[in-house]
């Protein structure tokens, strides 16, 4: 057993069948598998299947997610539609968790070795809350403590905008958080988006895995694969720091409103 994964980490995949812009998009097929099996087959070549959760709804078509889960043998629950905060609590708690990872199920390149080194950072800086820019969006993971989450769960405004987690968690202000920053890294790539939400981004991650045939390709390789790609221009985005103010995402926390005055 690895000496970053005791049983008290537990890696909270937060899937669901309904995508606004890409249609079923956890099913949809990735050079032969589909993208959420793609997903769990990089993730399981790290880690053990007891250590990772796929966290769904109880939406009926979301059985679909529940039948993977079971396929692969790993834990899952069909929890809350909207609130994926309180998934995320319910696995944490069902699974005697220290540590939540958080990972998104449209990010099918999402980086194992990054979730080891965030852990191994998360503990050794005694963070609540831990996370890393500088790799692609798409390969990152975060770190949240079970007893921060909880803590903070009671001062949403809205617990069902929590698909935004990483704006809920990333406040100083709120919690103990900490930067992994590797400017010094191969695969230090802080524009590049690997992440699937659209047919766009859809084609150019089925292109990386074609390349490969492997689920399994190492962060490195896949970047000096972007970089050479003739679509690299188009895969880097600006920060969202430049977009108007939302109410589940800047407005997080009941107290924020008091601010916002």
């Amino acid at each position: 057993e690895s000496i970053y994964l005791i049983m008290s980490d537990l890696i909270c995949i937060a899937v669901r069948m309904k995508s606004s812009r890409l249609k079923k998009k956890a099913l949809k097929n990735i050079a032969g598998k589909p993208l959420i099996e793609r997903l769990l087959d990089r993730l399981i070549s790290e880690f053990s299947k007891t250590s990772i959760c796929l966290c769904t709804s109880d939406h009926p078509d979301d059985n679909a997610l529940v039948e993977i889960a079971k396929k692969y043998e790993i834990p899952y629950i069909a929890g809350h539609q909207l609130d994926v905060m309180q998934r995320f609590i319910i696995a944490g708690e069902q699974y005697d968790a220290t540590n939540i990872v958080r990972v998104t199920g449209d990010n099918p390149l999402t980086d194992p070795m990054m979730i080891k080194k965030l852990l191994e950072f998360h503990k050794t800086s005694q963070a609540e809350y831990s996370y890393c820019e500088d790799i692609p969006i798409g390969a990152r993971s975060e770190v949240v403590s079970l007893n921060a989450l909880k803590r903070i769960y009671g001062q949403l405004s809205n617990p069902n905008s929590s698909e935004y987690m990483t704006y809920m968690l990333n406040r100083p202000d709120k919690l103990s958080v900490k930067n992994l920053q590797l400017k010094d890294s191969e695969s230090y790539e802080p524009k590049l988006s690997l992440t699937v939400d659209t047919m766009e981004d859809f084609e150019f991650v089925e292109s990386i895995y074609e390349h490969f045939k492997s689920s399994t390709a190492s962060l490195k390789d896949i970047v000096n694969f972007c970089r050479s790609h003739s679509n690299y221009q188009n895969r880097l985005i600006e920060p969202l720091s430049s977009l108007p103010k939302t109410e589940g995402i800047d407005y997080s926390f009941m107290d924020d409103k008091n601010l916002s005055q």
